[in-house]
């Protein structure tokens, strides 16, 4: 605006000037020409970019940026941050007039909010000439990258509701494939078993083959159903939370972990270990929403659910889900598991008679527990711990 008044300024004094045929008019039009005529260049000589490490969620991270700057006029310089970055120190912009060669540098710190792997390349630079009449934007690529992940709170077990079952949550359970161990399970029929274990003297006293069956060693397969559906975003930090510790729960008691993402279609398939939990806390710190139906992800799981015979752990919201059927189809295939709705804003009917009906037709196997999405991560786990 202040440009084009200069420009309409000048010729209007320059016009006068002819119609009046004054000299002195027409030079005073020189006055807004030279103001425009003011000269604003900036050359980047260099950069040199420093910041400290951050591994988890809440980790504050310190940055400096020092550049060296060639030539002339105001200069703005601003990093460009991410909405889940939070400066808590500092500023990440930094003005400065410059004449010849100038040092210029900025340190601020910043909260990480939110899981994923951010890329921190845009700085801009803004060059103003002195009198502010003209501007030129230019950019520099920084090529730094920053991979945030889920915060893990350390918890002790899942509580369970007293039910009948023998082993009502996954930490004593062993696992119904493996190694066989020592101790005896029964006699049964022969069904392709090594030579090893037929019972002779059972063989000859029923006139078929029989063999020994003996416990496997090892523990049961956990396998997370982490909805991952666009109706989670608003509590999708708190699901990631919530089930990297879990995972971490179950890493360190020696369980094979397996999780499919719904709504992104993605599994990883069971193993044991910190480099299996390092697996999971890497996906899980790079997800975004999609769109999956429950019924959908556990027919792509099925396979993987017969063979593994695991401990199934769905978080999800129940209202939006509905995981009646999933229940149902767990129930026939004789998996226990675990259902823990994530509520938010919680107030709904619907949501409270969708967790109700889990809860009071699961009877032995699935179970089922809300946790408040709007309170901290550890306050959720407190209600898991027994």
């Amino acid at each position: 605006m202040l440009v084009k008044n200069l420009v309409k300024t000048a010729m209007f004094l320059i016009i006068l000037g002819l119609l009046s045929t004054s000299k002195e008019i027409v030079s005073s039009a020189l006055i807004p020409i030279l103001i425009l005529a003011v000269p604003h260049f900036v050359t980047i000589r260099g950069y040199n970019f420093k910041r400290s490490s951050v591994e988890f969620v809440g980790d504050v991270m310190n940055v400096e940026i020092a550049l060296n700057l060639v030539g002339f006029g105001i200069v703005n310089v601003r990093h460009i941050l991410p909405n889940s970055f939070e400066i808590v120190e500092g500023s990440n912009t930094v003005n400065s007039f410059v004449v010849g060669m100038k040092n210029v540098s900025m340190r601020y710190a910043v909260r990480v909010k939110k899981a994923g792997l951010y890329k921190l390349n845009n700085l801009t630079v803004e060059v103003i000439n002195p009198l502010n009449t003209w501007r030129s934007l230019k950019k520099l690529t920084l090529n730094v990258e920053v991979e945030v992940k889920p915060k893990v709170r350390k918890i002790v077990r899942i509580a369970t509701e007293r039910t009948k079952a023998k082993s009502p949550i996954p930490d004593i359970d062993v696992a119904k494939i493996g190694s066989p161990g020592t101790d005896f399970k029964e006699i049964r029929e022969y069904n392709h078993e090594p030579m090893k274990f037929i019972n002779w003297k059972a063989t000859a006293k029923t006139g078929s083959l029989k063999v020994n069956v003996f416990e496997v060693e090892g523990k049961k397969t956990i396998w997370f159903f982490v909805d991952a559906n666009l109706y989670m975003e608003n509590v999708l930090d708190f699901t990631i939370d919530l089930t990297s510790s879990l995972a971490y729960h179950f890493a360190k008691r020696g369980h094979k972990i397996g999780m499919y993402l719904v709504g992104l279609r993605e599994v990883l398939y069971p193993d044991v270990g910190v480099k299996q939990f390092r697996r999971i806390l890497e996906r899980l710190s790079r997800v975004e929403c999609g769109e999956e139906s429950l019924m959908s992800a556990f027919e792509f799981c099925k396979p993987y659910l017969y063979m593994y015979k695991p401990y199934v752990i769905l978080i999800t919201r129940v209202e939006y889900s509905k995981p009646v059927d999933f229940r149902s189809k767990l129930l026939k295939m004789g998996l226990k598991g675990f259902i823990l709705n994530i509520k938010k804003d919680f107030g709904s009917d619907f949501s409270r008679e969708i967790v109700e009906l889990v809860r009071n037709t699961v009877c032995k196997r699935v179970k089922a527990l809300s946790v408040d999405a709007d309170k901290d991560v550890s306050l959720a786990l407190a209600r898991l711990v027994r």
